[in-house]
C-alpha cells in the first residue's frame, strides 16, 4: 500500500521539500487554538476568543488569493520570506496587548495584520508537487494525498501540543511555538529550491482571478462550508471539554478527528478509483454530512471521542478529493493561485463558523453549538451535489484540454 508514496517521495528534491514544508506549516494547527486558549484564559470570554480567532482566519482569507498571485508572479523565494517575518511580529504584538489587557479593537488589528500575513504553506508545497510531477495525474494525487494525510497528522500533534503548552507551561507558550516553528521551517523549505516552481511573470491580460476557470468556484463555495466545519469543530470542542471539566481533554479529542481522516487519507492515496474527481467529491462530502450528524447529541466526552474517530474517517477524502480536482482545473502557471482559493473557501468558513460558535456557546452551551457543524456539512455536500453537472463538464473539459496537449 505505501509503495506508491515511496515512489514520489523519492524524486529529486521532494522528501527534502515535503519535510521542511511540514515543519514550516505545522503551526496551522496551532495558531486559532493558541489564540482562542489566550484569550479565554485571559478574559473568560469564548466569544471575544472565537471572534478574534476567526477574525484572523478571515483576514487570511481576504489577502491569501492576492499573496498567492503574487507568488506565482515573483516567486515563493521572494514573496514567503517577508510574509513570515510580516506575521511573526504581528503575532507578537498580539499576544503582548493580551497580557496587558489593551484595549479590543487594538487586538482585533494585530490579529488581522497576522493572519493576513500567514503564509499558506499547504498550497505552495501543492505547487511544488504539480511542477514534479506535470504530466502524472496518478501520483500527483497520490503527493497531494501524501499532503493530506501530513496535514492530518499535524492536526493531530498540534491540538495536544497547543494544549499542554497553554496549561501546563504558560497561556501564550503555544502562540511562542507557533512563531519559532515557522520561522524555522520556513528557511529550510525556502533553501529548498531545486523543486520551486518557476516564477509565472504577468498573468495575460483580460484573464482576471482563478475563480474564471470553470468548476473552481464551486469548489472553494463547498470548500466555505467545509471550513465552517472545522471551525465550529475546533472551538466547540474547546468548549465541550470545559463543560465537563476535562479541559486537558481538548487535544485529544481533536486529535482523535484528525487521526481518523489521516488514516482514511493514506488509504485513498495508495488506492486508484475508477470514478472521475467530480464524483469521488460527492460521493465523500455526502458522507461526510451523514457521518457529522450525531455530535449535537452527544453528552459524554468519552462518547465523543468514539465520534470524532467514526466522524474524521470521512473529512481527509473530501480534502483530497477537492484539491486533486482545483488542480486539473487550473493552468499551471495559477496553481498557486487556484490552490490557494480553495484554502481561502476554507479560512472564511472557519472564520464566520467561529465566532458564530462562540456566541452560541456562550449562549446555549457545546452541545447546541455542534449544530453548526452539522449545518456545515449538510451544505458542503449541497453545493457539490447543486454543482455536481457543471463540475462534470469542466472535469471533461480539463481533461480533454490535457490530452490535447500531451499530444501536441
Amino acid at each position: 500500500m505505501l509503495t506508491p508514496y515511496a515512489d514520489v517521495l523519492r524524486r529529486p528534491g521532494a522528501f527534502r521539500m515535503s519535510a521542511t514544508g511540514f515543519v514550516a506549516r505545522f503551526p496551522m494547527s496551532m495558531l486559532g487554538l493558541g489564540e482562542v486558549l489566550l484569550v479565554s484564559s485571559r478574559t473568560g470570554s469564548y466569544a471575544l476568543a472565537g471572534a478574534l480567532s476567526a477574525t484572523g482566519a478571515l483576514a487570511n482569507a481576504v489577502f491569501g488569493p492576492l499573496l498567492g498571485r503574487a507568488t506565482d508572479r515573483f516567486g515563493q523565494h521572494r514573496v514567503l520570506p517577508a510574509l513570515v517575518t510580516v506575521h511573526v511580529l504581528a503575532l507578537a504584538a498580539f499576544v503582548v496587548l493580551v497580557l496587558r489587557g489593551a484595549p479590543t479593537w487594538s487586538l482585533f488589528a494585530s490579529v488581522i495584520l497576522s493572519g493576513g500575513t500567514f503564509p499558506n504553506l499547504g498550497a505552495l508545497v501543492r505547487a511544488r508537487w504539480a511542477f514534479i510531477l506535470a504530466g502524472e495525474p496518478p501520483s500527483l494525487r497520490t503527493a497531494f494525498a501524501w499532503e493530506s494525510v501530513l496535514d492530518e497528522v499535524i492536526y493531530v500533534a498540534g491540538p495536544p501540543l497547543a494544549t499542554v503548552l497553554a496549561v501546563s507551561v504558560v497561556d501564550y507558550s503555544a502562540l511562542l511555538a507557533v512563531g519559532i516553528l515557522l520561522v524555522v521551517g520556513t528557511v529550510l523549505f525556502v533553501a529548498s529550491r531545486a523543486t520551486e516552481p518557476p516564477a509565472g511573470g504577468v498573468p495575460p491580460r483580460g484573464q482576471g482571478s482563478a475563480l474564471r476557470f470553470p468548476g473552481v468556484l464551486a469548489v472553494t463555495l463547498a470548500f466555505v462550508f467545509l471550513g465552517g466545519l472545522f471551525g465550529s469543530f475546533e472551538v466547540v470542542t474547546v468548549a465541550f471539554a470545559d463543560e465537563f471539566g476535562v479541559r486537558g481533554w481538548t487535544g485529544l479529542l481533536l486529535g482523535l478527528y484528525a487521526l481518523a481522516s489521516g488514516t482514511s487519507g493514506v488509504v485513498l492515496g495508495a488506492v486508484h478509483l475508477r470514478a472521475t474527481l467530480d464524483r469521488q467529491l460527492l460521493l465523500f462530502s455526502g458522507l461526510l454530512a451523514a457521518v457529522t450528524v450525531p455530535f449535537p447529541f452527544i453528552h459524554s466526552p468519552w462518547v465523543l471521542g468514539i465520534q470524532c474517530l467514526v466522524a474524521g474517517l470521512a473529512v481527509s477524502p473530501v480534502l483530497i478529493s477537492g484539491f486533486a480536482l482545483i488542480e486539473r482545473l487550473v493552468p499551471n502557471a495559477r496553481m498557486t493561485e487556484g490552490l490557494v482559493w480553495s484554502n481561502t473557501g476554507l479560512g472564511v468558513g472557519i472564520a464566520v463558523a467561529a465566532a458564530l460558535s462562540g456566541q452560541v456557546i456562550d449562549a446555549r452551551g457545546a452541545s447546541s453549538a455542534y449544530w453548526i457543524c452539522v449545518a456545515s456539512a449538510a451544505l458542503t455536500f449541497a453545493v457539490v451535489l447543486l454543482a455536481n453537472r457543471n463540475l462534470g463538464r469542466a472535469w471533461v473539459s480539463a481533461h480533454a484540454s490535457e490530452g490535447d496537449a500531451a499530444d501536441a
